[in-house]
């Protein structure tokens, strides 16, 4: 029994913390998913996204609100498609398989996660996600500006470097040079409260652009070649640039749409509440991009606001778990560069097959013994 409680950690904000000590937590109680940036890390949720498919919102017949970016946008995207736990592995698949030459262009790499997107989606992906009746997929998307968004690669370096910089002084300076990009789904919206932290506009996901939508938020700057005019002119790269790990009044009245038939929804979603459920490869999340340490592990140099996640839940692998992981780490993109082909995939499916830990604990979970405060 103790082991199986070294393995997850279950954090929460205040609110939510509250409703859990006195009630536990059910299935209805969550009214938004979250998925973050992550990059090959997501791999280590993996047990916990089959449980939550396959397990925990499998009856589900309530609105269910998806907000991703980057890798944890292409989770979301499995999330609602009719089968959903066949596209999550469709997924894996395709992700884990990935394979470049010794020194990719971003073109090719752009080619080969184009790739995983469309086994991610299959023939019919784009269709059930709009068409699906309870499950309401959401992603953010970032439009570049200035140098940037600019072809060679030289500029685009100087352009984040000094995005990067900035950034230590104040988060708002990234509004310089990007536009974060709602992509929503286009009969509701998730409810949030203005997010006037930075320039923000919405956009419709359509069948005709969800390809290139997904694709987008997933590619990594100086790394992944940009994709261009998404959601208007202009080229869009990952979501994790302005919201890596989530810094956003969630959940919160929203008096900015635009379109009153959303603001309408986003309103009655507000009033139903619930909680966010947000499953996450590390206990402090970083806001943006910019805010990950490069230096020290598992360090964010900016940790998100309490207020924002008053009422979100976390499910973080513990320390221990992730110690007796092969190599004693989360799979990251280093080993793509650190480990040959079989080793790295040999890794990967290891450190999956290890997750299933995760989804056994959660079977036998007592949520209400079991939830933390937030660790910041």
């Amino acid at each position: 029994m103790q082991a199986s409680r070294t393995c997850l950690k279950v954090y929460a904000g205040s609110e939510a913390l509250a409703h859990m000590q006195q009630h536990g937590l059910q299935a209805s109680d969550i009214s938004m998913l979250l998925g973050a940036s992550s990059g090959p890390k997501w791999l280590v949720l993996h047990g916990i996204d089959q449980w939550l498919m396959r397990s925990f919102f499998n009856t589900r017949h309530q609105a269910l609100h998806l907000l991703g970016t980057s890798a944890g946008a292409w989770r979301m995207a499995a999330y609602a498609q009719q089968d959903n736990l066949a596209a999550h592995e469709r997924l894996t698949e395709a992700y884990i398989k990935q394979c470049y030459s010794d020194k990719p262009a971003a073109e090719e790499v752009l080619a080969t996660c184009r790739s995983i997107i469309r086994d991610l989606l299959g023939e019919q992906g784009a269709h059930e996600i709009l068409q699906n009746p309870y499950v309401k997929l959401n992603l953010i998307t970032t439009q570049c500006h200035g140098l940037t968004a600019a072809n060679l690669k030289l500029l685009k370096t100087i352009g984040f470097g000094a995005a990067a910089l900035m950034n230590k002084i104040s988060r708002k300076t990234l509004g310089k040079q990007f536009t974060r990009v709602v992509m929503h789904h286009p009969d509701e919206h998730f409810s949030s409260g203005k997010l006037d932290d930075l320039p923000t506009r919405y956009a419709p996901l359509s069948e005709a652009y969800m390809e290139d939508a997904i694709l987008s938020t997933g590619s990594i700057p100086l790394i992944i070649e940009g994709v261009r005019d998404v959601a208007g002119e202009g080229l869009y790269q990952d979501g994790g640039i302005t919201d890596y790990g989530f810094d956003l009044p969630l959940l919160l009245e929203n008096k900015e749409l635009e379109d009153k038939a959303l603001e309408e929804k986003a309103q009655e979603q507000t009033s139903a509440k619930g909680f966010v459920l947000y499953p996450h490869f590390a206990k402090y999340p970083a806001p943006g991009w910019f805010d990950k340490s490069w230096l020290r592990k598992n360090h964010v140099s900016r940790k998100p606001s309490l207020a924002n996640y008053a009422r979100t839940i976390m499910l973080v692998p513990s320390d221990d778990f992730v110690a007796k992981l092969p190599y004693g780490k989360i799979p990251d993109r280093h080993d793509f560069l650190k480990l040959s082909d079989q080793e790295r995939m040999a890794y990967w499916r290891k450190t999956i097959a290890l997750t299933q830990t995760l989804a056994d604990d959660l079977d036998t979970i007592d949520w209400q013994a079991r939830v933390e405060p937030l660790p910041w």
